[in-house]
């Protein structure tokens, strides 16, 4: 009898004890299914296609791009082969891939560089574009494949109610200011400070027009900025050695 008599408190202890772990996991669980009740579902933005209208667009390009790109490609080979040789098919790029932690990094630099200038992103352009048949651009860098079709990213904000892309230029100061660019890369000053384009254009073809542009001398570093525009993705398929 006494022994009961000593155990009952350690029993009411440990009843306590159990009750309170209980109550608390139930609480924490209450708790989570309340979270995950509150996070709304994200829907797919309306430019979503379906696999169907993907594989029809892919197979389009094929039929419609790679012949002319394979046989442009072979009339240079042509052209520079004292005694012409012709090689195998020229390995059109199909798409250009980055891995997902380069693209969220580079979101996140992008909106950084933009909160330093007081600006906002509004678009992100992606342009089409060509490796240069060269070893080696201007500034010093290797072109790792020569000819190959690629894409770069651009940031834009809107201003004079049109969209530009835009890097940072540092001042004298020392602050920072964001520079533009139009449509074809060319230097664009905000109506105000003497305006270098007052319209942008688009046009519903393969890539962007630089036959008016000196795209040699418009580098966004050689405008003494920082530059925004992503590039150095891998391609596939590619390119055979």
């Amino acid at each position: 009898m006494k022994n009961f008599k000593k155990n009952v408190p350690f029993a009411l202890f440990f009843t306590y004890a159990a009750l309170f772990v209980f109550t608390a996991c139930g609480d924490q669980k209450t708790k989570e299914a309340e979270t995950v009740e509150k996070i709304e579902e994200v829907k797919a933005p309306e430019q979503i296609i379906s696999v169907e209208q993907a594989r029809k667009m892919y197979q389009s390009y094929t039929e419609r791009r790679v012949p002319l790109i394979q046989n442009y490609e072979k009339s240079q080979e042509l052209q520079k082969q004292e005694q012409p040789k012709v090689k195998d098919s020229f390995d059109v790029a199909r798409y250009v891939y980055y891995d997902y932690q380069t693209i969220k990094d580079y979101l996140a630099y992008i909106e950084q560089e933009a909160a330093k200038a007081d600006i906002e992103i509004s678009t992100l352009r992606f342009y089409f574009s060509n490796y240069p048949d060269e070893a080696r651009f201007e500034d010093g860098n290797p072109v790792i494949h020569p000819r190959q079709n690629s894409i770069f990213i651009l940031p834009a904000s809107t201003v004079d109610n049109a969209q530009y892309g835009f890097y940072l230029k540092e001042q004298e100061d020392g602050s920072l200011r964001p520079a533009y660019l139009s449509w074809d890369l060319s230097p664009y000053i905000p109506e105000g400070m003497g305006a270098v384009h007052k319209n942008d254009k688009s046009f519903a073809s393969m890539g962007p027009n630089f036959n008016n542009a000196n795209t040699s001398t418009m580098s966004p570093l050689q405008f003494g900025g920082g530059s925004t525009i992503l590039n150095e993705g891998s391609s596939a398929p590619p390119p055979r050695k």
